[in-house]
């Protein structure tokens, strides 16, 4: 078999002297990785190491040597980035040559698997470069996982111009594994959703959905909403995955509709939701350091604070539109960070009689408020707490008609 010279590197003993010339390719190849010279075909251990790698490559005693690499670029090989890595460290001279890109069948995201990438389930997914047993079975399963169960998936060796199902046998490597997108797949990709989005409300979509505005779409979103989190209670699985589908669908339609208008798109949705993890979270992506939750909140408030110029007060943000005691839970946490606390002690005596009295709205709602402080400060959801306090509540009416 004839294999096209990709990457060259000469060397003398000690791996150091330079030259131009480079034998003609080899016409057979005798292991995972091989080295050819004008009068040999030795190979290197597998999988490719440095150090392994500089110790054999100076007991060829070869004044120049050439490498095979596959013929579809640099990251079908792990190989190439060891003798890239030799190289930096002046151990050996490296030449390195031309590279063809592989054969396209359709739209294709292709990378090498010595890098943390997701792969597409819509598109045919290329993963080059795979080193060994191990790293075949990471990206078995990673593709699986992304395209589904009944997956297509096909591995091909360098040395070999054909792809074949990827089963539990053996493969020579390195080599590549590719995954065929099926309609089951192309269903777990977000840009089909976005397709769809993009139909629904074009020429030929769909009437209800053409008529759509961000201010018609509100209440399904707070209603789908409701519907996630019965569903989280629920505890079910696909009943959450279902839902949280609908909650997806909603902000998807409101990025379509704003692209439609020359507002904003989905990408910026994406973009800016990331950049503010990013940016409140200093102590993962960046260099900061915490002591607790205490300091991370308070880290949280002043990045919050920056963003808005230092200018706002604790409250502001906070839509009026938001459930009462979803506020409250909302404004008592903010006015803790902001170093203002309403459950200051001393105040439980006084708060517990306006309770127990029940007979002053004013007084009632106060009280109410210092409580939904308390529970902030015990790291309780007041809100949640109410639901499954109201759970409970329909429990004992259904086990025995009465509420206590």
């Amino acid at each position: 078999m004839n294999v096209a010279v990709r990457t060259a590197f000469i060397g003398d003993g000690n791996l150091q002297r330079l030259a131009s010339a480079a034998p003609e390719p080899a016409e057979r190849l005798v292991s995972w990785v091989p080295i050819a010279s004008a009068y040999q075909i030795a190979p290197l251990p597998a999988p490719p190491e440095a150090a392994t790698w500089e110790h054999a490559l100076n007991d060829l005693h070869a004044e120049r040597v050439l490498y095979l690499a596959p013929g579809e670029g640099r990251d079908d090989d792990p190989g190439v980035a060891v003798l890239l890595d030799l190289a930096d460290r002046a151990s050996i001279g490296l030449t390195v040559g031309s590279e063809s890109a592989p054969a396209a069948a359709g739209p294709t995201l292709t990378g090498p698997a010595s890098m943390d990438w997701r792969p597409a389930p819509g598109l045919l997914t290329v993963v080059r470069g795979i080193a060994d047993g191990n790293v075949r079975m990471a990206w078995r399963d990673r593709l699986r996982a992304a395209y589904g169960s009944d997956a297509t998936i096909e591995i091909r060796p360098w040395s070999s111009s054909h792809w074949v199902a990827d089963d539990n046998g053996s493969v020579a490597f390195p080599a590549s594994l590719r995954a065929w997108p099926t309609e089951q797949s192309r269903l777990r990709d977000t840009n089909t959703l976005r397709d769809i989005a993009r139909r629904l409300r074009g020429p030929d979509g769909c009437p209800w959905d053409k008529r759509q505005t961000h201010r018609t779409l509100r209440p399904y979103l707070v209603e789908e909403a409701h519907e996630a989190l019965a569903a989280i209670d629920q505890g079910d699985d696909a009943a959450m995955a279902d839902e949280f589908g609908d909650v997806l669908l909603n902000l998807v339609l409101h990025a379509e509709i704003a692209r439609q208008r020359g507002g904003f798109a989905w990408p910026d949705v994406v973009a800016a939701i990331s950049a503010k993890m990013i940016r409140r979270h200093p102590h993962v992506f960046g260099d900061a350091h915490t002591t607790g939750l205490t300091d991370l909140r308070t880290a949280w408030a002043r990045i919050k604070a920056a963003e808005k110029g230092g200018t706002s007060g604790p409250l502001d943000g906070l839509p009026d539109s938001m459930p009462s005691l979803t506020f409250a839970r909302s404004a008592v946490r903010a006015l803790r960070r902001a170093g203002l606390p309403l459950d200051e002690p001393g105040q439980e005596a006084e708060t517990l009689a306006v309770l127990a009295a029940g007979d002053d709205a004013d007084l009632l709602g106060d009280a109410l408020l210092w409580v939904a402080s308390r529970a902030d400060a015990a790291d309780i959801d007041l809100d949640m707490a109410l639901r499954d306090a109201n759970g409970r509540l329909r429990q004992r009416l259904r086990d025995n008609g009465s509420p206590c």
